[in-house]
């Protein structure tokens, strides 16, 4: 299969998953709840796409992301391409066709995201207000069930690609 296609079937995605995020899924609309979809794509591309083609679209993402988060530039490029690297190496040690393996590695790599940028975000003195933990749990679980539903469809689309 042609790798263009592959790319240009991720950049579509990326595009959509950006659009929905920052607009109609965002933390004005949604209250609370703060769905990541660009961080969901970079755990499925970490676990079924090449390395190089992932670390290209980790840092698309993470650039994308810190232009519309208003933040420091380069803090969501450095949280995803370390949790892509990570993701990476530990593909090397497990079985991580399994989907349960899958789902683990959502809810530990979002809790990842959520704790290196609240350590960036409070070094750099950004964080207006302490983050509860309820805030984190419910955001943990609400992200970790909408990456199990983002993964069966990338799967599906991302299978049509390669017959």
């Amino acid at each position: 299969m042609n790798r263009l296609y592959v790319y240009l079937f991720f950049s579509i995605v990326l595009f959509i998953f950006v659009i929905l995020q920052t607009t109609l899924l965002s933390p004005v609309n949604l209250g609370r709840l703060y769905i990541d979809f660009t961080l969901i794509l970079i755990i499925y591309l970490s676990l079924n796409t090449d390395v190089r083609g992932g670390v290209f679209f980790a840092f698309l993402s993470g650039y994308i992301i810190d232009l519309y988060s208003g933040t420091n530039l380069g803090m969501y490029v450095f949280s995803r391409l370390s949790l892509f690297v990570i993701i990476r190496f530990l593909v090397t040690k497990i079985y991580s066709d399994r989907f349960d393996i899958q789902i683990l590695l959502i809810f530990f790599s979002i809790i990842y995201e959520w704790v290196l940028l609240s350590a960036i975000f409070s070094f750099s003195s950004q964080l207006d207000t302490a983050l509860s933990y309820n805030f984190i749990i419910i955001n943990i679980l609400v992200n970790t069930f909408a990456g199990y539903i983002c993964f069966i469809i990338l799967k599906e689309l991302h299978g049509k690609l390669h017959t």
